[in-house]
């Protein structure tokens, strides 16, 4: 069978099953126009001339090879999109999968392990400038095997009967002289700290440390 295209005249050799596949619209291989075969579809050589008025005869013919069903190019192109999306699918749930089942990769650093920090040295005496003030002099050491950030430092004094007489927690930038808040405490290295607090007087002979 043969139809014939509308815009620049080019003939073509088609099957129905081409055309029931298209639904009657194909794309010319010649102008690239898109034209409903069914309107000159013809089981003998069309007759008529040509836009260019030259005679229509079996090498103006093109194999049926250059018609693009237009209903064919629109499914593959979603066809493809839509496996696109799927596969950008799966790979984002396979990325938060293994994000979530190693995560103690990327926030180690975060993990607060006050426990792990144990005191090494201390000192307390009155401070030498300020009236009516203790300074605190400490040393401590990260035992974890990876850094954390500085824990909170609480310090307790007592009297002999370890009553508590006064109570005070320091953060990292109360005891460390050069602090920024992306510092992390390092594994396995002594650090000094200097904390400063109100003299409770002579009832306070004994004090505690504690990280939070």
């Amino acid at each position: 069978m043969y139809t014939q295209c509308t815009h620049c005249g080019a003939v073509f050799r088609v099957r129905m099953k081409e055309l029931t596949v298209a639904q009657g619209k194909l794309r010319c291989g010649e102008c690239d126009s898109v034209f409903n075969a069914m309107d000159t579809l013809t089981t003998t050589l069309p007759k008529k001339k040509n836009l260019e008025n030259e005679e229509i005869d079996e090498e103006n013919i093109v194999d049926p090879d250059v018609l693009i069903p237009r209903y064919t190019r629109v499914t593959k192109k979603t066809f493809n999109s839509f496996q696109m999306l799927v596969v950008l699918f799966l790979l984002s749930l396979l990325v938060i999968q293994f994000l979530y089942n190693n995560k103690r990769w990327f926030t180690y650093e975060l993990e607060r392990n006050p426990e792990k920090v144990q005191m090494i040295s201390r000192n307390i005496i009155s401070h030498p400038n300020d009236t009516g003030v203790l300074l605190i002099s400490a040393s401590i050491e990260n035992k974890a095997d990876q850094a954390q950030p500085y824990p909170y430092v609480e310090v307790t004094l007592m009297d002999d009967k370890e009553n508590i007489i006064a109570l005070r927690r320091f953060k990292p930038i109360e005891y460390l002289q050069q602090y920024s808040e992306d510092e992390v405490l390092p594994p396995k290295k002594e650090v000094m700290l200097q904390l400063k607090i109100a003299d409770p007087g002579e009832k306070a002979t004994r004090f505690n440390f504690k990280f939070m």
